[in-house]
């Protein structure tokens, strides 16, 4: 921890909208603050819906390896409004730019290291290059989530190949889906660069990652901007490398459970202190949830 970093100002339901009142944009991470994967949080649709009626425009910024047009229409299907947000940056969109416009991604047989399910959307140009064999590829594609007792079969094939690029379509290590735990293609990433393989990553916490979706809201005349995300591993440390303010949601995303938090309950401030302890970048501001 370092000493001088101040903690968080702890926000109450009713004062959000107070806060949120400084900023004219604001970029969202989905997975623990808008969605579950399965199911909107209505809170959060709630929220969307004011500042929709404010006129601030909402750009979504998610650690997801689907394309952003698959990520739109599943937002659609869960019931989030297309009118209510201005558009979403995935990662599955960056490595997606980077495979088709970077000359040494563009050739061989890409292995993916998730189930794919979240690729069907991908260009065919580079969906024609999935293999299954690691041995036919030219490249890692690490993409998607999966249940946890499956880490041992999914580090397996990696352990040979550390020569080929890992390209990272989903930084995040766990995430949490219909209330289960998962892992995702992170906690692979790290597992090949202990080995010594060399990891690419797309989204957040790299701060371009903030930059396009900071890009895109400076063209709707949005310059006070304010992100919020739950994870103080991606979202945090991201949000904070791109000077851009933060509000981190505690009681809604992957740490809740570690914090001891009923879902999106206000965490007591010496429980809140206690946790945050072990973190020593932290956001401007902490909420339970999105209301």
């Amino acid at each position: 921890m370092t000493p001088s970093t101040p903690l968080p100002h702890l926000v109450s339901h009713s004062d959000l909208d107070a806060v949120c009142d400084q900023y004219d944009g604001f970029i969202l991470d989905l997975w623990g603050v808008l969605i579950d994967g399965y199911d909107a949080f209505p809170g959060a649709q709630n929220w969307l819906a004011r500042r929709a009626t404010e006129g601030k425009p909402v750009w979504f910024l998610s650690n997801a390896s689907r394309d952003a047009a698959s990520m739109t229409d599943h937002l659609v299907e869960l019931g989030i409004a297309r009118e209510q947000f201005a558009g979403i940056t995935t990662s599955g969109q960056l490595a997606i730019d980077a495979i088709s416009q970077e000359p040494a991604l563009a050739q061989g047989g890409i292995y993916l290291t998730g189930p794919g399910e979240g690729q069907t959307g991908w260009p065919e140009h580079i969906r024609s290059r999935f293999v299954t064999d690691i041995q036919q590829a030219s490249l890692i594609l690490g993409v998607g989530s999966f249940p946890q007792d499956e880490l041992t079969l999914r580090q397996a094939p990696l352990k040979n190949f550390t020569h080929l690029p890992f390209l990272c379509a989903n930084p995040d290590r766990t995430v949490v889906s219909g209330g289960l735990p998962y892992y995702a293609a992170g906690k692979l990433a790290d597992y090949f660069a202990s080995l010594g393989g060399s990891v690419r990553w797309y989204g957040k916490p790299d701060p371009y990652a903030f930059l396009c979706a900071q890009r895109e809201l400076a063209t709707l005349g949005a310059t006070r901007l304010l992100f919020v995300g739950d994870s103080l591993v991606t979202d945090v440390p991201g949000a904070v490398s791109a000077n851009i303010d933060c509000l981190w949601l505690a009681s809604t995303g992957i740490h809740r459970e570690a914090l001891g938090a009923e879902f999106n309950e206000q965490p007591e401030q010496e429980q809140l202190e206690r946790f945050l302890m072990d973190y020593s970048i932290r956001p401007q501001y902490v909420a339970a949830g999105l209301v």
